[in-house]
């Protein structure tokens, strides 16, 4: 596969519970992309999520008085 940026892969076994588990925690941030979070936790050992939902309703009324 040429071009790509990750050529190393590694695998590893988990139990049902396990996946159950990292599922789970992989809600909360939310992310559906289990390669990156288990990238993410394996290297830092923590995600941060930050809520933005305010935020983005904000952008979204300026937005509408801008048009």
């Amino acid at each position: 596969m040429e071009g790509r940026k990750r050529t190393v892969q590694v695998k590893f076994y988990v139990t049902e519970e396990e996946r159950r588990l990292i599922r789970e925690k992989m809600k909360l941030i939310p992310t559906r992309n289990m390669a990156a979070y288990l990238r993410k936790m394996a290297i830092d050992g923590y995600v941060v999520h930050i809520d933005t939902t305010d935020i983005r309703a904000q952008t979204a009324e300026l937005q509408k008085i801008g048009v």
